[in-house]
């Protein structure tokens, strides 16, 4: 009888305004997002941009994200959480329209970089408000469709930009990227938000205050994971063209399907099962995803690769951030949202910065190589810290 009482509410919840609207308005911000990180290299790259200046800007959104994350958390369960999610979309907003008026390198890594800061907020915040509208018991489900459209923004934000860039051009694609992050500002007064559900605590800069200690395993496996992850953001689409590979927009589309077809059902597993016991075959198919890229000199054996890593990485992120919610109390859930998106944030830091390092050395094909070792870590770590929800 309390299973059914629990999935009634979810389902009540699930047609509630406000996740509908801060599920757009992620959606919006994410595929903002994931647009200028695949598109902004490639343009940085035409503008005659280092293999290691190209990592400097892939790395500056996480590092600006980086400085705001030990007060992010709390700034989300303490604060008015409606007005500051139009404080941290204006920021986004603005970095995206500076991104319209710069022609260097040096203006494309600043204004990424502003964008990051509002990020820094701004991924916490929606995910803490999202996750409010569900029971712990169906977390990992709730979680899974939320966090589906920021996969699938992942996904098609790419193949989007890049099509809209060759088209139009990148001054174009940024105006566009405008038009998002200005509809996501509108649609924030269009949702009803509880702004203080908790008890406020006292700011701190204890480390206790600012991370969630207990969602720290599931936070440092999304790190490694992210570090492999961003060697396919910065430097898959110009591997891809070095090769005469024009049409490699298309790894984002199938990606894009695969977890679409698959995230549902990894949703219902990660409830049915708990998280640890999902990870491992996902971690797997992420590593299998990476060996693929290295091996691939034509399209098909790509689009196999966004088969394994959409696969992989549709159980895995689900898996790990409701894992991070779980382990702590209802008023902690902002400090351990930020604590998921901290690992994300330092291993897109390290990741973009080491992969340009890489590049280097060894050049983009043993690049997808080298990145699985992060992978082989976060399963070691698994092996070692599994246990059930």
């Amino acid at each position: 009888m309390q299973e059914e009482q629990d999935t009634m509410q979810d389902i009540s919840l699930l047609k509630n305004k406000q996740f509908w609207s801060i599920f757009i308005i992620a959606f919006l911000i994410y595929f903002s997002n994931n647009m200028l990180a695949q598109t902004l290299p490639k343009y940085a790259y035409d503008l005659g941009a280092s293999a290691q200046l190209i990592g400097v800007l892939a790395g500056a959104f996480a590092v600006c994200a980086l400085l705001l994350r030990p007060v992010s958390g709390q700034l989300v369960d303490n604060e008015n959480r409606l007005l500051l999610l139009r404080l941290t979309i204006g920021i986004i907003l603005a970095a995206v329209t500076g991104l319209v008026f710069s022609q260097k390198v040096w203006l494309l890594i600043l204004f990424r970089g502003l964008n990051g800061l509002g990020w820094g907020i701004g991924s916490t915040l929606c995910m803490t408000i999202a996750s409010g509208c569900f029971t712990k018991k169906k977390l990992g489900a709730g979680i899974g469709i939320y966090g589906l459209g920021q996969t699938i923004a992942q996904a098609m934000a790419p193949m989007i930009g890049l099509n809209v860039a060759a088209l139009y051009g990148y001054n174009f694609l940024y105006r566009f990227n405008v038009a998002i992050c200005a509809a996501a500002f509108v649609l924030t007064y269009f949702i009803v938000v509880d702004t203080r559900p908790h008890k406020k605590q006292p700011y701190s800069v204890k480390l206790k205050a600012m991370i969630a200690f207990p969602a720290l395993p599931p936070a440092v496996m999304t790190m490694a994971n992210s570090i492999a992850q961003s060697s396919i953001a910065a430097f898959l689409v110009i591997y891809a063209t070095s090769m005469e590979i024009m049409q490699i927009g298309v790894y984002f589309t199938v990606q894009a399907l695969t977890v679409l077809c698959t995230r549902p059902l990894w949703g219902k597993l990660i409830d049915r099962y708990g998280s640890w016991r999902i990870i491992l075959p996902c971690e797997i198919l992420i590593a299998l995803g990476l060996f693929m890229i290295y091996e691939a000199d034509v399209l098909w054996q790509f689009l196999v690769a966004a088969f394994l890593v959409g696969g992989g990485t549709a159980g895995d992120q689900p898996a790990l951030m409701s894992e991070c919610i779980r382990r702590v109390p209802d008023e902690e859930r902002g400090r351990a949202s930020n604590t998921s998106y901290l690992g994300i944030d330092l291993g897109w830091f390290i990741g973009g910065n080491l992969a340009g390092f890489v590049v280097s050395l060894v050049g983009y094909q043993d690049l997808y190589l080298v990145f699985m070792l992060p992978v082989f870590l976060a399963t070691a770590f698994y092996l070692f810290t599994q246990k059930d929800a």
